[in-house]
């Protein structure tokens, strides 16, 4: 134990006892040593109501009211304490609930004092391995249910959109490949910083470099490297989206290359000499995960041959990253709030709710039974999570869920006459989205894969909804050709007729909202195109004549010339008269239009009064 600890202890104790006699101790804190420690904790407190921050002395209180982060600073007399670190000696009362976190994955270094670790209510390690590890050597608080700073790689946070928006910023040259750069604290003796710092100018004209380094690495070593010119230097604690842009990551004993080995990236790592720090089993990870070298002279030829030969290193990743996380789902954070509730359950947000005030229905696709836990929360995640590629009448945001990328339409709260039919009466717009989409799918024709539906009903009466699809990737929709120039215009929409008539209309389906934006496109070989239809839930299942399938286009507001594209492919394919397929065509989409337009001048009239 630490010579504070003893300092501290009986002082400590007289006043926590004391205040507690005076008023009875309910405060629980989260207590913060540096910035990382609220990096590793977002995941955990998004699940918790607000804890008070304390933070370890006045200059870190000053940094993070920098960033509008209000924090008191020590000493602090609670009921309960979170941490991100092994630093119960500041609070030696036993009658505090004390909680740990482990501040990185794995033990990259020997556990800490195993009687610290049992000043702990909980500590939460990131795997039952390691919780099985630290058994052996005596340490009975652990728990081990991954580790949530790795959650925003795998709940959709960082989306390819975000990513992109993070490459523009750091101005990554796409002819590049990008390199990560990382090490640990050089006063370990297991950093390898030595090696590179200032040799990375060699490297910039090939690739883009990034560098993270731990926060006590010597000025020495920050200074060189914040000075070389295109280094880009990363003073973020959050460094998952930094290895997710990187097509190759170099590292020595830092635990984060088990980040890296989260995300399956090829890692060049460097051989340092063992001390008496060094965890055997853990050198053995490292060489299993990675491409090892001594010297930074063999570094080049590495990079290029780790990026090349990646699946060499796949199993044993796969293998390491059991061993490390438990699993890798986006959800650790939750798993880790769920069991601070069960000491602390003042701190769960759905305190106080009325179980009979909400009751959720929802089926799951067989195919995708691995995603049932998430599609069970989606209703207390959607508004915070994800990320929204649509928002108007309806809500439409992307998640990563278990490495499969899903877009979820949250549809909006219905008027009170549907509330109770959609409750009680017939399905639901969400509902309709998951059984049509099946049956079109059974038929033939292409739409998104769907994978949930879920119905909260809140006091007997339908509020919200859910439709979930496995997200379809696309190169553009009918809305960015009709109307406008457009490469390769009439073979698209020949080939966009055929797809209407031999696989819609001829398999018995009847898409009510046949709209421009609800028709995605994606470009073949050969001039090919492929189609696929959403927006599903105004369907009919239905016998399609000839009229019935022509007049369907209407609803795309095109012009004459495009209409008439249309008619002629749609008249050949029936053996129909051209002509009056064109014309018949055109009447159809005046009648549509003058529909519209009246329904618009009403409610603009309607607006007036």
């Amino acid at each position: 134990m630490v010579l504070t600890y003893y300092v501290v202890k009986f002082p400590y104790k007289i006043v926590w006892n004391f205040l507690n006699l005076l008023k009875r101790r309910t405060e629980i804190v989260f207590y913060c040593a540096n910035e990382l420690d609220l990096e590793i904790f977002k995941n955990v407190q998004r699940h918790l109501k607000p804890i008070t921050i304390v933070a370890k002395n006045r200059s870190l209180q000053k940094k993070l009211l920098e960033k509008g982060i209000k924090a008191r600073v020590m000493p602090v007399f609670p009921k309960a304490v979170i941490m991100c670190r092994q630093a119960c000696y500041l609070f030696p009362e036993s009658k505090i609930i004390r909680i740990g976190i482990a501040h990185g994955a794995y033990h990259f270094k020997p556990f800490a004092n195993v009687n610290g670790h049992n000043m702990f209510n909980q500590f939460h390690f990131t795997s039952s391995k390691e919780v099985e590890e630290a058994r052996l050597i005596g340490i009975t608080s652990g728990v081990g249910l991954g580790f949530p700073k790795m959650d925003d790689a795998f709940n959709g946070t960082y989306s390819e959109e975000v990513l992109g928006k993070l490459k523009e910023e750091l101005n990554i040259d796409p002819n590049k490949k990008t390199v990560l750069f990382s090490a640990t604290w050089d006063g370990s003796q297991m950093s390898a910083v030595h090696e590179w710092y200032n040799k990375l100018s060699n490297f910039t004209n090939e690739y883009n470099v990034l560098v993270t380094l731990h926060v006590w690495t010597s000025k020495k070593y920050k200074s060189v490297i914040k000075n070389t010119p295109e280094v880009i230097y990363i003073d973020s604690q959050d460094i998952t989206p930094y290895i997710m842009i990187s097509d190759i990551c170099v590292g020595d004993t830092s635990s984060i290359l088990s980040e890296m080995s989260a995300l399956y990236k090829p890692i060049v790592s460097f051989k340092v000499p063992s001390v008496k720090r060094t965890v055997p089993e853990v050198r053995g990870i490292i060489k299993s995960i990675s491409f090892q070298i001594e010297k930074v002279s063999e570094l080049d030829e590495m990079l290029e041959y780790a990026y090349q030969n990646i699946n060499q290193k796949k199993i044993d990743q796969e293998v390491a990253n059991k061993r490390m996380f438990e699993t890798l789902d986006g959800r650790a954070g939750e798993r880790v709030a769920n069991k601070i509730i069960e000491l602390l359950p003042e701190l769960d947000k759905k305190e106080g709710r009325k179980i009979s005030e909400l009751k959720i229905r929802c089926k799951v696709n067989n195919d995708y039974s691995f995603l049932s836990d998430f599609v069970k929360d989606l209703p207390y995640i959607f508004e915070k999570q994800g990320t929204c590629i649509y928002e108007g009448r309806n809500t439409i945001k992307t998640f990563n869920c278990r490495g499969l990328l899903v877009n979820v339409k949250s549809f909006k709260v219905p008027h009170l006459i549907n509330k109770v039919a959609y409750a009680w009466l017939r399905g639901s717009k969400a509902k309709h989205s998951y059984e049509y989409g099946m049956e079109i799918l059974r038929r033939g024709a292409n739409t998104p894969e769907p994978v949930a539906v879920v119905e909260v009903l809140k006091k007997g009466l339908f509020n919200k909804s859910y439709y979930v699809s496995v997200h379809h990737q696309y190169d553009f929709t009918i809305r960015d050709l009709i109307g406008f120039e457009f490469p390769d215009k009439e073979n698209i929409l020949k080939q966009f007729t055929v797809f209407t008539c031999e696989k819609l209309h001829k398999s018995g389906i009847h898409h009510l909202d046949y709209s421009r934006g609800n028709i995605l496109i994606s470009k073949l070989d050969g001039g090919q195109y492929g189609f696929a239809i959403v927006d599903i839930n105004r369907l009919k299942f239905e016998k399609m004549d000839y009229y019935k399938g022509l007049k369907n286009f209407s609803q795309l507001w095109a012009s004459e010339d495009e209409l008439e594209i249309i008619a002629r492919e749609y008249a050949q394919i029936y053996s129909q008269n051209e002509q009056e397929a064109i014309d018949l065509l055109i009447q159809c989409d005046k009648e549509h239009k003058k529909k519209i337009n009246q329904k618009i001048e009403m409610k603009a009239c309607l607006r007036g009064k």
